[in-house]
């Protein structure tokens, strides 16, 4: 009897704890979708490139090389030691015993303040241009990265017309199985809408590839940091400003890193041209001596140096001349190279911008009604099925060009940004 009256409250205990266990695991599933499946904004994004791309790395340990030639050019050359040990005799005295004798030397290369002054500019110098290197890739990896998002954002915008585009084709499908078998249409329009869904679902197919290559190469730039499955949040926002490419020119070629990069190797340059022209005067050497012999102490000092006489460094003046004309060249043919790409890049975006205005102005629109005028038509009996599959295709292609003109402005506007060295 009272194993009797224990059976029902063994099963009320087992089916407590088979609901604790779905519960448990459906908290897990839930964790591991939300880790897997975790949402990215093109700010987040961009936040995370600057910090997991791997030639980030790269530009900052130039960064520190640069810093540590900055050291070495600060630095003083160190003192230089010399100790004689040894025993001698007295020549003078016949039978007299070695005995102990040592010299100690004390040497200390002064170099010429020119020379050092210019070396050390120079130095600083080098870190700013490895800071601007850092800087200038910097513009080029928000460019990939928001060339990349979009191009996401793209794919996703496809993929979610061709799989509207699938529903669509299998409702007339079912329209046209159903008018077929009641005898109100030839079995030939169910083939055709059998072709066409066989199409619709070959371009999903290829939608889903482009979108699982755009999220990879996103993902790259990131160092993998965004994980196998993750999602977007975006949408193509264009932009409202207005820019003027004569203001985007005068401020690039005062504020661009490629600019600021090569005016400070020029100024590198300069300095090392001018620390070769002091190298002209030698180095001094000041050196003190204390001496013990057997029978004296001596204690001495002097100066030594070089005496430039058969050569006074023509070729590294030459070489250092050449390096710093080739500098200025160089800012020049920057310059001139950014004013062009900076034009370039602004004619590509007022060209999207006008892609966008026709679009906006009434080609959706009208693409839309001629949509719903031939559903209407087939709906009545008053056009054939081949009539509605081409307004669609029509349709479609509008709608993937609205798309693919939403992004050529965000691309335009990405290299823009990157050319001009900021929108602000």
């Amino acid at each position: 009897m009272r194993l009797v009256t224990l059976k029902p409250f063994l099963c009320v205990l087992e089916m407590i704890f088979f609901i604790l266990i779905l519960l448990v695991s459906g908290i897990r599933v839930l964790s591991a979708e939300e880790i897997t499946g975790k949402s990215y904004t093109l700010s987040e994004i961009l936040a995370i490139a600057q910090k997991q791309n791997p030639s980030i790395a790269v530009f900052q340990s130039s960064i520190e090389a640069a810093r540590g030639e900055l050291t070495s050019a600060r630095a003083y050359s160190n003192p230089e030691l010399g100790v004689e040990l040894g025993k001698g005799k007295a020549l003078e005295q016949p039978g007299s015993a070695y005995e102990r004798e040592e010299s100690f030397g004390l040497g200390q290369s002064l170099e010429w303040p020119g020379k050092r002054l210019y070396r050390r500019k120079a130095a600083e110098a080098e870190v700013s241009i490895a800071r601007e290197e850092l800087e200038g890739f910097r513009l080029e990896l928000i460019a990939q990265v928001k060339e990349a998002f979009f191009s996401v954002l793209l794919a996703e915008r496809v993929l979610q017309v061709s799989a509207k585009n699938v529903e669509t084709v299998q409702a007339l499908v079912n329209s046209a199985t159903l008018r077929v078998e009641s005898g109100e249409a030839p079995e030939l329009e169910l083939i055709k809408a059998r072709v066409e869904f066989l199409k619709v679902t070959k371009e999903l197919r290829r939608a889903e590839n482009r979108v699982a290559i755009a999220k990879a190469v996103l993902n790259s730039l990131l160092g993998g940091a965004l994980g196998k499955d993750y999602e977007i949040m975006g949408e193509f926002s264009g932009s409202e400003r207005r820019f003027e490419v004569s203001q985007l020119i005068e401020r690039a070629l005062t504020r661009h890193p490629m600019i600021l990069r090569q005016e400070k190797a020029l100024e590198a340059a300069g300095y090392v041209l001018s620390r070769e022209r002091q190298s002209m005067v030698p180095d001094l050497t000041v050196r003190g001596l204390i001496s013990e012999e057997i029978d004296k102490r001596a204690y001495a000092i002097g100066l030594s140096n070089p005496f430039p006489l058969f050569y006074q460094r023509q070729g590294e003046i030459a070489t250092a001349r050449a390096a710093q004309t080739k500098a200025q060249a160089e800012l020049e043919q920057t310059r001139v190279e950014l004013t062009k790409l900076i034009t370039q890049e602004y004619q590509n975006y007022q060209i999207s911008l006008d892609q966008i205005e026709v679009f906006d102005k009434g080609l959706l629109k009208q693409a839309e009604e001629a949509l719903r005028i031939a559903q209407f038509s087939y709906q009545e009996g008053e056009s054939d099925l081949l009539n509605l599959l081409d307004t669609q295709r029509v349709y479609r292609s509008v709608v993937l060009e609205y798309n693919q003109a939403l992004f050529d402005l965000e691309f335009a506007l990405a290299e823009l940004e990157r050319v001009a060295g900021g929108l602000e």
